[in-house]
């Protein structure tokens, strides 16, 4: 099952994310529109998705990153990514 993970640091996020993609994770989901067109949702800034990882799985994974790092994880919420969303679709990060 899918999962979103959002999060809080200090600082650094940027390389926070980059180790984070590193492991598979991403900044969009891919949704087909009611065209059967896949659109991608670009998620907030220090929110990312990982296709099959499990919430655990998705808390540890940016644990080891921030302690590899030396980055204070200040809030995170790694959770399922149901069924049941809505969404403002966002620009990519740098347009």
């Amino acid at each position: 099952m899918p999962i979103i993970i959002t999060y809080d640091v200090p600082e650094r996020h940027v390389e926070l994310k980059k180790s984070l993609f590193s492991k598979e994770y991403q900044d969009y989901i891919l949704h087909l529109d009611k065209n059967g067109v896949n659109k991608k949702i670009f998620l907030p800034n220090t929110t990312v998705y990982h296709k099959t990882n499990n919430a655990k799985e998705g808390l540890k994974d940016i644990q080891d990153s921030c302690d590899s790092l030396g980055i204070k994880l200040e809030r995170c919420v790694s959770t399922q990514w149901g069924p049941d969303w809505s969404a403002i679709w966002g620009k990519p990060f740098g347009s």
